[in-house]
């Protein structure tokens, strides 16, 4: 791995506060470095409290919008919003309640931490690649030397730059009042809100589907319907037959039952018998069709929109 490459790891780690600048200086042997590797060190390092001071930034608007909180719960987070803001490459983050040192996290969302950390990591490799242009490769430093490889380590690192979400695409909301929650708590209270969708969407699903019931039979009744219009020749019992029959089916179908109960109960199949093989089909397809149809849009009336994260 190239030293530069070792630098800006360390620096990533830094920036998140996984490391610290002693231990980063410990582990490059700083004392030791040359004048190029020290000015590439110190180049990296600028962006050291970039992402604490994104934090402070977006829990300042948070705070400015929230009108719930008590003057000490106000203290509170103006206490860390400062020590945020105090984070610089020779000052690392001293959390007001050292018992609690990421205590900041709760005033974020999900969605805000998401886009604070991929605007960070994208200011993080555009440092990375501007150090790299300035002071980056051994080879710069022997003139007339092939500066090719440098050349192409440097397109490499251009083009894998990441795109950042902007914080500004995330609408302010206040924060979180009453105020401290820990972590477990904010968890559960999200399992309880995803718990209360699921069952709510369960609940809505579960009475879709019941409305489905007794479709096939309509279906049914509709095609024994239009087979007894376009029969010709039949006596006045066979008609009243046939009509018993259909009104049986619908029957069924307003009491969403599977199966009509049968007018006839020594001859059970007659209401089936009624139609022709094909048509039977027809109703089936029908029926599936409509089917597929209800619960699509039951699924879709059951899922709840996705709620902000917190």
């Amino acid at each position: 791995m190239k030293s530069s490459s070792v630098v800006w790891l360390f620096v990533l780690l830094i920036s998140f506060g996984i490391a610290s600048p002693a231990s980063f200086a410990q582990g490059l042997g700083a004392t030791q470095l040359g004048p190029g590797l020290q000015n590439f060190a110190d180049c990296q390092t600028r962006v050291v409290g970039h992402h604490e001071h994104l934090i402070a930034d977006r829990l300042q608007a948070k705070l400015d919008k929230n009108t719930a909180l008590t003057p000490e719960e106000h203290d509170i987070w103006a206490a860390e919003i400062r020590a945020l803001r105090q984070v610089t490459p020779s000052q690392p983050f001293k959390a007001p309640d050292p018992k609690n040192p990421q205590r900041y996290f709760l005033g974020l969302t999900n969605a805000e931490q998401v886009a604070i950390n991929s605007m960070h990591n994208r200011a993080v490799q555009e440092n990375n690649l501007a150090c790299e242009k300035k002071y980056g490769g051994m080879t710069r430093y022997s003139p007339g030397s092939d500066q090719s490889g440098q050349a192409a380590y440097e397109k490499g690192l251009k083009d894998n730059i990441q795109a950042a979400t902007d914080i500004a695409t995330i609408p302010v909301e206040p924060i979180p009042s009453p105020y401290p929650k820990t972590r477990e708590q904010m968890q559960e209270e999200r399992r309880a809100k995803q718990e209360a969708n699921r069952q709510a969407a369960g609940q809505t699903i579960s009475a879709c589907t019941e409305g489905a019931k007794g479709l096939r039979l309509r279906i049914m009744a509709d095609k024994m319907q239009q087979r007894l219009n376009s029969s010709k020749g039949l006596s006045a019992k066979e008609r009243a037959d046939f009509e018993a029959d259909i009104k049986a089916t619908r029957d069924a179908a307003d009491k969403k039952l599977d199966y009509a109960p049968p007018v006839d109960p020594k001859n059970p199949n007659r209401a089936m018998m009624r139609l022709t093989a094909q048509e039977q089909m027809e109703v089936t397809t029908e029926f599936s069709n409509q089917y597929l149809a209800q619960m699509q849009n039951c699924v879709h009336a059951g899922t709840p929109s996705r709620p902000p994260a917190h």
